[in-house]
């Protein structure tokens, strides 16, 4: 059969081999393209944050309503001392059965995303003018500033304490999502950072509404009024929320930006973690696979899940209830009355309960989805943070860490009776159906002449050892020396293939058609920049890599040397784990247990479990400092009450106080962050 004539192009920048007429290429990193989104189930709305129209679907679970029940006819007079006949049985209707909710597409989730953001934005900005409202009032009942209108704390002081009261009842008509759900962490539900910032907002009200009852007498007492701080808390719980939102949102429409998604998530079934760690040290690694996944709102409602802040702070939030409800009474029964206890009890809760309570978490979910963005990747929320956390092992495919072109040809050798080519022709023809990383180096040769391949039949991939097929009615085999030592096929001796090889450094590929020995490629593999970046950072966090691999010239020690990786970081994957690792990904299973939406695969991967990594560190560090303000409050506050000051507490100086801590807290969030 006559050959079609092949030209191959020269690239100057690279090596020269003794192949004749033949070159190869430079290094290239891949990109993956992103993914498709998917239906979604809708969230559950019992445990949804302090977020108006949390409820994707209002309305959807209607009680099931149950038929009324036929009562049995009467029997006859006549026939009562009888025992009746037996009736035929009459059909029973089954109960109507609960129709299934309809997931909702993503563009019904968007827009109700967009309907949440845009109420959330209103209580903010309804929230902000209230909350500098009342922190007006407070410092004109200091004398601090001047009265609004007729509102004269000291002329008119029953009018003044209830345009006070009037305010904060709007203000926490406002913010009665945060009073809500703060209030049920306190009753022992789902722990909440707007624990505090719902209980000053309530002591407050009890406050303004005692000074209304006690008018005169109030304004005559040293009593502050402390209502524009719980207003103030209020509303950046409310901000808090909002940005929290933002960073869901975000997540959301990265997430629709391409048509195709891998969903990372840690291995949790036995047999399989078994089967991937009998080559390791460690034999019960938390393993982070990848499987296709789809767009699921479930990853939605993840946003808004519960924090590792909001359980270390719940014991925190008794604490400061505790310490408020004693400098109350020890003021109500120590001559400070009604007035003193309202006011104790307030000064305590509104000086305890941190200004930045909500704005913590939503800074470190925005910056988090931020800096995943950039990497393509998704993290649906803490609890996807906290499983990340523990990962030690990640899977990868040799795929993604070395690029079609990636492999470099170094030299050709052919042997008796061997045509060079028949040899490249063949090894293009059946290496471009099975395996990425060679199949882009051949058809570079080949200039991408995809119309003078053979075709190509009963192709069989044994991993690690290389590939058999038919072309041109011929078996070809290809693959590494020990696959052709398996098929019989006479080999070079090992001192010459040593000698080529560079003593391993380079990789061997050998190509036998029917049986016969029919060249030698000599390969060398070039890492990518943007999997060296990758793997540096799993390098730094210590976690081992397990690669998946179907080209049989590559080997640990080649991937090790390629990225200038530790000994034992890398460790290959033999037929029968890549036959279990297939089974547990091939099936998409929506965001069940997704710790992240990988949109540009091994980098999205590597810059997601940065991103969390960053993400944990910041919102631990800056919800410390947080608890620790609040014990310092308690701490003062119990010295306040001994000294019979702490309901005389100045609105400015409060103000200044949680000022103060708050901005620390934000800075300590952002620092880590961008560190």
């Amino acid at each position: 059969m006559p050959m079609p004539e092949m030209v191959f192009a020269e690239d100057k920048a690279s090596k020269p081999h003794p192949a004749p007429a033949m070159q190869f290429f430079g290094k290239g990193d891949d990109e993956k393209a992103p993914a498709a989104p998917a239906r979604a189930t809708p969230p559950d709305n019992d445990d949804s944050m302090s977020l108006p129209l949390m409820v994707l679907n209002d309305g959807d679970e209607a009680a099931p309503v149950e038929p009324p029940k036929e009562e049995a006819p009467a029997q006859p007079a006549e026939e009562a001392g009888t025992a009746p006949a037996a009736p035929e049985a009459a059909p029973v209707e089954e109960a109507p059965v609960e129709e299934e909710k309809t997931p909702e597409t993503p563009e019904q989730v968007g827009k109700r995303l967009h309907q949440m953001g845009a109420a959330l934005t209103l209580r903010c900005a309804l929230g902000g003018i209230l909350a500098l409202v009342l922190l007006h009032f407070g410092l004109a009942a200091e004398s601090l500033v001047g009265p609004l209108g007729g509102l004269d704390p000291v002329t008119a002081p029953a009018a003044f304490y209830a345009a006070d009261l009037l305010f904060l009842a709007l203000a926490l008509a406002v913010g009665w999502p945060v009073v809500r759900d703060g209030l049920k962490g306190l009753r022992g539900e789902r722990p909440s950072m707007e624990t505090m910032p719902a209980m000053a907002a309530c002591a407050a009200l009890l406050q303004t509404a005692v000074a209304l009852l006690n008018a005169q007498n109030y304004q005559s007492s040293s009593f502050t009024l402390l209502s524009g701080i719980a207003a103030l808390g209020l509303f950046l719980a409310l901000l808090g929320d909002r940005v929290l939102l933002a960073s869901v949102q975000g997540g959301f429409k990265l997430a629709q930006a391409g048509p195709e998604h891998r969903g990372a998530f840690r291995a949790k079934d036995k047999d399989l973690i078994r089967i991937l760690s009998k080559d390791m040290d460690e034999k019960d690694p938390w393993v982070l696979l990848s499987r296709p996944a789809e767009w699921d709102d479930a990853m939605v409602e993840q946003g808004f899940g519960p924090r590792a802040c909001e359980r270390r702070a719940r014991k925190t939030n008794y604490i400061l209830l505790g310490a408020a409800v004693l400098a109350g009474l020890v003021f109500c029964v120590f001559g400070g009355g009604l007035n003193g206890g309202a006011a104790a009890l307030t000064a305590v809760l509104c000086m305890g309960s941190p200004l930045s309570s909500t704005l913590i978490a939503g800074f470190a979910s925005l910056r988090l989805q931020q800096s995943a963005a950039a990497s393509g990747a998704v993290i649906p929320g803490w609890a996807a943070i906290e499983e990340l956390g523990g990962v030690d092992t990640v899977q990868a495919d040799a795929d993604e860490l070395f690029t079609p072109d990636s492999a470099m040809l170094e030299d050709i050798r052919i042997f008796k009776g061997g045509r060079i080519d028949r040899a490249i022709l063949y090894s293009a023809s059946v290496l471009s159906k099975c395996c990425n990383t060679l199949s882009g180096l051949f058809r570079q040769i080949i200039e991408d002449r995809t119309d003078i391949l053979y075709p190509v039949k009963d192709l069989e991939v044994h991993r690690g050892l290389g590939f058999s097929a038919w072309c041109d009615n011929n078996r070809i085999l290809i693959g590494n020396r020990a696959y052709m030592e398996k098929e019989e096929v006479p080999l070079p001796d090992e001192e010459y293939e040593a000698k080529h090889s560079k003593n391993g450094e380079l990789q061997i590929l050998y190509l036998a058609v029917s049986g016969s020995l029919h060249a030698m490629f000599v390969l060398r593999y070039v890492g990518g920049r943007n999997a060296a970046r990758s793997l540096e950072q799993l390098q730094k966090e210590n976690i081992q890599l397990l690669v998946s691999c179907q080209d049989p010239t590559l080997t640990a020690r080649h991937i090790t040397d390629a990225y200038h990786l530790p000994e034992g970081m890398v460790v290959l994957l033999d037929q029968e784990q890549c036959a279990a690792l297939g089974a547990a990904t091939a099936k998409d299973t929506g965001s069940e247990g997704c710790c992240i939406l990988c949109t540009n695969g091994f980098a999205s991967l590597t810059g997601g479990l940065r991103a969390a990594e960053q993400a944990q560190n910041a919102e631990t560090t800056a919800t410390t400092v947080q608890l620790v303000s609040v014990w310092f409050s308690v701490a003062i506050a119990v010295l306040l009450t001994y000294a019979g000051s702490v309901g005389m507490l100045s609105v400015a100086a409060v103000l200044m106080y949680q000022a103060a801590w708050s901005a620390l807290s934000i800075a300590v969030c952002a620092l880590k962050q961008h560190s």
